[in-house]
């Protein structure tokens, strides 16, 4: 890899991917019923070990606790450098229009 390359990277908002993944680990732990859409995830979440799910009953692992909390610092985060960026005068939708 050049050194160019290296920083090259571009830094990306969270997708929707990660927002459903968010949704449904918060509706978990708050014993809230889930989407029908969601029960593809739900079972990718119980295969990856983020979940416990013990016929109707759903709890996070201490895996979905560290990966629900990492994604709510990454929304705070994306949160903090798009005032960050509105105080330069930098829209947010002008940079990932740029992708």
């Amino acid at each position: 890899m050049e050194k160019v390359d290296r920083y090259s990277g571009i830094v990306r908002n969270m997708g929707t991917q990660d927002l459903d993944l968010l949704e449904c680990l918060l509706r978990i732990d708050q014993n809230l019923s889930l989407d029908d859409r969601a029960s593809a995830l739900l079972d990718r979440l119980v295969e990856g070990g983020l979940v416990d799910r013990e016929g109707a009953f759903l709890a996070l692992t201490t895996a979905g606790i560290e990966r629900c909390r990492s994604l709510q610092h990454r929304i705070a985060s994306d949160e903090e450098a798009a005032k960050v960026l509105a105080a330069r005068g930098i829209a947010l939708a002008d940079i990932m229009s740029r992708k």
